[in-house]
């Protein structure tokens, strides 16, 4: 079982990866629209589109991928004040519960929102908003992977 968590862990990590790859993109599409617009005073139109999907999708795999890393936001107000026995349940609770339910709300309302997403394009490029919002549910399915990994191991030590 652990060899098989270990083949999956190394496919999930393509979640940091790509986020890292979406934001840099999204740095030289911006950096080119910038130079064109006031070096060259041509402006780029269809960066606006490219932007924006390479903002939602780094958005969203890199919430991924600090669920894997166990640095999402954390409020350590109350679980600084517990007994140690306690704070490690509400720690648990919080970090591997919540997200997990927030996860499944993801998953649930980003494929519904793909039903609709199908129909409708970008107006310059005509990408679907499909392959825009599809980062939803994808994003949802690893930081469920991660919920249940963490669980997984948590049980096994």
């Amino acid at each position: 079982m652990q060899r098989i968590f270990t083949w999956l862990d190394r496919f999930m990590r393509l979640d940091e990866v790509i986020a890292t790859a979406a934001i840099f993109a999204l740095f030289l599409v911006a950096i080119s629209n910038i130079f064109m617009r006031y070096l060259f005073n041509s402006p780029l139109a269809w960066t606006e589109e490219i932007l924006q999907m390479l903002l939602v999708w780094a958005a969203f795999l890199g919430a991924s991928a600090l669920v894997r890393r166990r640095e999402h936001v954390f409020i350590s107000f109350v679980t600084d004040k517990l007994p140690p026995r306690l704070a490690h349940w509400n720690e648990q609770i919080f970090s591997v519960g919540i997200i997990l339910v927030s996860a499944a709300v993801m998953l649930y309302w980003g494929t519904q929102l793909l039903s609709f997403s199908a129909y409708r394009s970008t107006p310059m490029l005509q990408i679907p908003y499909y392959w825009i919002h599809v980062a939803i549910p994808v994003s949802a399915v690893i930081m469920i992977y991660h919920c249940v990994v963490r669980l997984v191991q948590q049980h096994s030590s």
